[in-house]
């Protein structure tokens, strides 16, 4: 369901038009499970004010599939998801075990699904995989020149300071998969942090790329002294949490085929 704000109403007052014989523990009830969209960007606000022109959207429920996914839109061209920590996003040639790519083919029939970016196995939140070729090669295509924005929330050991700025390096991968800065070879990664809030032994940080390389964040923690909580591969060593805290909390793009900016988000599990 989807219609255009007549101007200056609240959005309770358009989610009624749209659906009438809703109750408003319904309507309470789509905004707490993110079902409610506003220029293409998720909404859990009731008092929010809403302009002439804006487009209000009603979004299916929330599919969970095999594997505890969540499927947080899907439509003929491609799927959002939200990854559990754990699950890899697609097979390697060491590791055939579950993995959202093959918990999509399933999902799909006859099952055509085109992974477009990863996520680290020990990292959770949101993804997109593209169902149709023209998906596929737009969405890599934004990607490739880092028009998609992509947010991160972390826990990283210790008092992280000064409390926002950039970090900026090459990464390579050795042979045993572990990547490592070096001064002026490899790949060139660049990443934004910001402190969210400060606890006794970490702190939290808002994360956002300009790039997107293979263990970026986890890197620049690590090259940082900060490492993030959790992460034993990089230097973690506070003892106390049973998964690597790091989460893909937000993604924004323009839709392949409508051309619409769209955002997804994912609450931060830790």
């Amino acid at each position: 369901m989807q219609m255009s704000a007549p101007g200056d109403k609240n959005i309770f007052d358009i989610l009624s038009l749209l659906s009438p014989d809703s109750s408003k523990t319904t309507l309470r009830s789509w905004l707490k499970l993110e079902r409610v969209f506003v220029d293409g960007k998720i909404v859990r606000r009731g008092d929010l004010i809403l302009q002439k022109g804006q487009s209000v959207e009603i979004g299916k429920k929330n599919q969970v599939i095999r594997g505890n996914l969540k499927i947080l839109f899907e439509d003929t061209h491609l799927v959002v998801v939200d990854k559990q920590e754990g699950l890899l996003s697609v097979a390697t040639d060491s590791d055939k075990c579950t993995h959202v790519h093959q918990l999509l083919k399933d999902h799909v029939h006859p099952g055509r699904v085109y992974p477009v970016h990863r996520l680290d196995r020990e990292t959770s939140g949101v993804m997109i995989f593209a169902y149709s070729d023209e998906a596929r090669d737009n969405l890599k295509d934004q990607f490739f020149y880092h028009t998609i924005e992509r947010e991160y929330h972390g826990l990283v050991e210790g008092r992280l300071e000064p409390k926002k700025g950039l970090w900026k390096s090459f990464l390579k991968e050795d042979p045993s998969y572990r990547v490592f800065s070096h001064p002026n070879q490899g790949q060139e990664a660049i990443t934004h942090y910001e402190v969210i809030k400060y606890t006794q032994h970490l702190t939290l940080v808002r994360f956002t790329l300009e790039t997107g390389r293979k263990n970026q964040i986890r890197v620049h923690c690590h090259d940082a002294k900060h490492p993030i909580f959790g992460d034993i591969k990089y230097g973690a060593v506070i003892q106390g949490f049973p998964r690597l805290c790091l989460h893909a909390s937000r993604l924004v793009f323009i839709h392949p085929i409508t051309k619409k900016r769209v955002a997804f988000t994912s609450r931060v599990p830790f």
